[in-house]
């Protein structure tokens, strides 16, 4: 039988990815923890989408659950530059659970020079351009949206009275003590918090993509172009960090979901994470606070995930899969994306792996 061991090596082999982590945890127990290709212990990822649940989805439950704000808190309500009759209808819920109907993407990026990365100015050019858009689906029905994203997080900054980084740190890092989790801001192209400049966190961040918008390759900035538009800090994507630091993550997240954590109270997570509610022959995707639930066809979490499971990807290579009826998990990071984004290779891996670590440790 092929091993955990041997199928994530096998990968570099491939050419799936050039470096990597894999975790799997049961009972909150590391089960198997590895690194493979250009990872060592300590290697930083960019996890890019995993933001939006680990960041950007955790904060709004936590706001919710304090009374700051609503799920039916409108996106006019709190954004002042939402002046559309859509922005009236829009909720926090639906951006929450990407059933607002705004758009994907959008590329706002090539709009800027690099003079205005993470300027003031130039995250208002964004919004802005964001405020104009209109829903491509109906209210109600999911559109994964990194723009709803990007304006959950304004909303958290705005309902937070600090920027999402910094609302970050103190509510989600510091608590639990993660040691390398972190949003890196950029001004310009160059980094705003020389902290994170130093030559041995720097050797430690795995390349990305060769940007032909930036003409390099990508390596201790985010990936994402619209988040390195907006400075590195976003509610889509912006987040940098390691294996171990998500474990101890989902640990308490799992707690939560079990009403014995810290960060967000039972009552909080049983109204967003009602799995009665999700039909059993279920079309399309359908997200529950922030996290997507595996599809019934081709899943990227394989075949041995219950019904009372939910994950996330991330375009960087990265996902997390949890399984709250075994209790168990798995972390996969890695940077697919060195030195091209074309490589879709990990597409098939994902499945397979998740397959073959539940195989050999959970089930």
């Amino acid at each position: 039988m092929n091993t955990t061991h041997q199928a994530l090596h096998q990968a570099i082999i491939d050419g799936v990815f050039p470096a990597a982590e894999l975790l799997v945890a049961k009972d909150g127990n590391l089960l198997f923890h590895e690194w493979a290709g250009g990872a060592r212990e300590g290697s930083i990822f960019d996890i890019a989408s995993l933001t939006k649940p680990v960041c950007t989805a955790t904060l709004t439950l936590m706001l919710i659950a304090e009374g700051i704000i609503k799920p039916t808190d409108t996106i006019s309500q709190w954004l002042s530059g939402a002046k559309l009759p859509v922005h009236r209808e829009i909720t926090v819920q639906h951006l929450l659970h990407h059933t607002s109907g705004l758009p994907a993407w959008q590329p706002y990026y090539r709009e800027l020079p690099l003079s205005m990365i993470g300027t003031e100015e130039g995250k208002n050019v964004i919004l802005q351009e964001i405020f104009h858009e209109l829903p491509e689906g109906k209210l109600g029905e999911t559109v994964y949206s990194d723009l709803g994203y990007i304006l959950l997080g304004k909303i958290l900054e705005e309902a937070g009275d600090a920027s999402l980084d910094q609302l970050f740190t103190t509510r989600i890092s510091r608590p639990l003590n993660l040691k390398d989790t972190f949003f890196r801001p950029m001004i310009g192209e160059v980094p705003k918090n020389n902290e994170f400049g130093k030559k041995e966190r720097h050797r430690r961040f795995a390349p990305t993509q060769d940007c032909p918008w930036r003409h390099r390759i990508v390596k201790g900035e985010v990936d994402d172009q619209n988040a390195f538009a907006l400075g590195g800090i976003a509610g889509h994507a912006g987040l940098f960090s390691i294996g171990e630091d998500l474990h101890t993550f989902l640990i308490e997240f799992v707690k939560c979901s079990h009403g014995t954590g810290n960060l967000i109270p039972g009552k909080t997570m049983q109204a967003f994470f009602d799995f009665s509610k999700v039909p059993e022959y279920r079309v399309g995707e359908i997200f529950l606070g922030g996290w997507n639930l595996p599809s019934l066809q081709n899943s990227a979490s394989g075949h041995h995930f219950s019904r009372r499971s939910m994950g996330h990807l991330a375009f960087t290579g990265c996902s997390i899969w949890i399984d709250l009826e075994k209790n168990a998990w798995i972390i996969l990071l890695s940077n697919r994306v060195h030195p091209s984004n074309m490589n879709e290779k990990i597409k098939a891996f994902r499945p397979q792996i998740h397959d073959i670590a539940m195989k050999e440790f959970v089930i």
